[in-house]
């Protein structure tokens, strides 16, 4: 992978990934699926992932960190030469009162939950500290992390990279390069 100022990531669509395999880890698998296929866009081979105590992957002793999140339909993955983190919901996505209420200061508006959930979910995922985070104490205008959010007609998804100076490149992929 070039060292750079350029964060990489890719959206693919569940149905797009066949794997020959059959778990409840089914997503992960999917996941790193499409992360080797970002690694071999570089020619750069997948490497063993190791998880934080807090459950953060990573590839030990390497210069390159990744992150992935999955929906029902979407898998999303991050790749970049600095710390980052990715989470993908889609807008059908119902969170409830109680889980507004817990997390997300009381938000009324769905689609609002679902941009303020995957801002902070992507935020929490690249300092490696999931739910120890007090989501509902997060201020997303007090984040100074470079991030970029897509919102598209089916889902939202946010990535935060720890260097406030890159670019967001995304890498398509077709069905048939993912099979």
């Amino acid at each position: 992978m070039k060292e750079g100022r350029i964060v990489y990531y890719s959206i693919v669509n569940k149905k797009d990934i066949t794997v020959d395999y059959t778990s409840n880890r089914l997503e992960t698998i999917q996941a790193r699926t499409v992360l080797r296929k970002m690694l071999d866009y570089f020619n750069l081979k997948l490497p063993e992932i190791y998880t934080t105590p807090n459950g953060k992957p990573y590839f030990k002793d390497s210069n390159i960190f990744f992150n992935y999140s999955h929906s029902k339909n979407y898998i999303a993955c991050v790749i970049s030469t600095y710390e980052v983190g990715i989470d993908i919901e889609e807008i059908n996505r119902n969170i409830s009162d109680e889980v507004a209420e817990k997390y997300l200061n009381k938000e009324k508006d769905s689609l609002k939950r679902i941009e303020t959930w995957v801002k902070k979910e992507a935020y929490s995922k690249l300092k490696g500290l999931g739910f120890q985070i007090k989501f509902k104490n997060m201020k997303l205008n007090e984040i100074t992390e470079k991030n970029l959010f897509i919102s598209e007609k089916d889902y939202m998804c946010s990535i935060y990279c720890d260097n406030d100076d890159v670019e967001f490149k995304e890498l398509g992929f077709n069905r048939s390069e993912l099979l």
